[in-house]
């Protein structure tokens, strides 16, 4: 998520009191079996205080706190972005509290915030780096967009070395797919080049260097054609061993990559999506919402709205939005109002979502010439393994597939206990050191 410009209103107060708030506060907010990390930041600006929110397991940084007033040793603050008011008393001592409760939505959860211990990210390349790094620049021929990225490069490396372009997955996400601090595609760039392995990372369109021409209507499709620019930008280099790594939606844009482009060496699909978008998408709410402690007639439930209103989309039906929103309220009565008031939202037409879920990679899988390695953790609640293996299986000839599910790693490849993306930001790992070798390994036996 961008950063957000945004003016606090608030009230004057005594400076020394402001400086016991000042600083970064982190509390847990626990809703069912589930626990949410918020992050509030207070920063003392002469005589008010300004402030903003991160939710790092959601992605979430720097939503602005349009109100913010103390009185004496309380503080009271509103987020109207998401409707989110808190209310909370500030106990000093040796280790600082401020105790408090969240409202949102109708519901009151109460959190302790403490002062923010930073995380550790110990697979975060450092330098002195053994290779060479370049600032790239490349075009998306179709409608123009420039894409800023690092081609990485070996220092022994000729044109036969082997070279991969990393494919980022849903959402805009910077050429180190940067997500809760973790840097995935930095630490796989880094140990790749360490094993003589290039690789070209960059910002997807409207992140850091790369423009955002087309960014509202954009789909897996235009993203297959800014993930196509920087292949076609490494054979005008001159380099022959070319071949695609995509991590979720990136392993989608993988495979259409390698039904397209006849020479491509090889295919890496870390947690790609090899059926249609809607299966992806229901499958994933369904195990999520399970794993939360929601009961099996809600999530059935819930599941047969979702595919409505999918089928609706991928089918391209006409209807009266209003009517159609008032129908599925009334048929899905049982449902939560948390769920039932997404229906608005699910219903509005978007780009990405119309297109997703209506996507059906069967073709493109049929079509892939060169191998192809597809890694999935068994503990991955947002691509689940099997059922995308059963259709590479079915689609790609033995001899071009390995497939391998790993124990205990969730969607981002960190060994974990639950695989919810609420452990995401709580685990220091990365990613997997036996992912980063297989992968090594692999791309070397090409």
């Amino acid at each position: 998520m961008k950063q957000i410009t945004f003016i606090i209103l608030a009230l004057l107060f005594p400076v020394a009191m402001l400086a016991q708030f000042t600083g970064e506060w982190q509390g847990k907010l626990t809703m069912g079996q589930s626990e949410l990390t918020l992050v509030f930041k207070f920063v003392q600006q002469d005589s008010t205080i300004t402030g903003s929110l991160d939710v790092p397991q959601q992605g979430a940084k720097d939503l602005p706190i349009d109100k913010i007033k103390l009185y004496g040793n309380k503080i009271t603050l509103t987020i109207s972005a998401i409707g989110l008011d808190y209310e909370g008393t500030l106990n000093e001592g040796d280790m600082p509290t401020i105790e408090g409760e969240i409202r949102q939505m109708g519901y009151t959860f109460p959190i302790t915030l403490k002062p923010n211990i930073k995380v550790n990210r110990p697979q975060t390349p450092k330098g002195p780096f053994p290779y060479l790094q370049e600032e790239v620049v490349f075009y998306n021929s179709t409608d123009g967009n420039k894409l800023s990225g690092t081609l990485v490069k070996p220092l022994m490396m000729n044109d036969k070395t082997p070279v991969a372009v990393l494919i980022s997955g849903s959402g805009q996400q910077n050429r180190d797919e940067e997500i809760m601090e973790h840097k995935p595609f930095w630490v796989i760039a880094d140990h790749l080049a360490r094993n003589g392995i290039a690789t070209l990372r960059y910002d997807d369109r409207g992140i850091g260097g790369s423009e955002a021409k087309g960014l509202a209507t954009a789909t897996s499709e235009t993203f297959k054609g800014d993930a196509l620019a920087a292949v076609n930008y490494l054979k005008d280099k001159g380099l022959k061993n070319i071949g695609v790594i995509g991590h979720s939606e990136g392993g989608l844009i993988a495979f259409m990559l390698g039904a397209e482009v006849e020479d491509l060496k090889f295919v890496v699909s870390l947690a790609g999506t090899a059926v249609s978008g809607d299966q992806i998408l229901i499958e994933q709410n369904r195990l999520l919402l399970e794993k939360s402690g929601v009961s099996a007639d809600i999530i059935a439930s819930y599941s047969n709205l979702l595919k409505e209103i999918y089928d609706l989309k991928r089918n391209n039906t006409q209807f009266n939005r209003e009517s159609k929103i008032a129908e599925l309220k009334n048929k899905y009565s049982n449902l939560p109002l948390q769920m039932t008031g997404n229906i608005a939202a699910l219903l509005q037409p978007q780009a990405w979502i119309d297109y997703f879920v209506s996507y059906d990679p069967t073709d493109a899988l049929k079509k892939i010439t060169c191998k192809v390695l597809a890694l999935n953790g068994d503990k991955d609640v947002q691509v689940i393994a099997k059922p995308n293996f059963d259709a590479l299986k079915q689609h790609i000839p033995a001899e071009q597939l390995t497939t391998k599910t790993y124990p205990n790693l969730n969607h981002l490849f960190q060994h974990c206990n639950t695989g919810m993306p609420n452990e995401y930001y709580q685990i220091e790992e990365t990613i997997a050191p036996e992912v980063l070798k297989d992968i090594v390994n692999w791309i070397k036996a090409q």
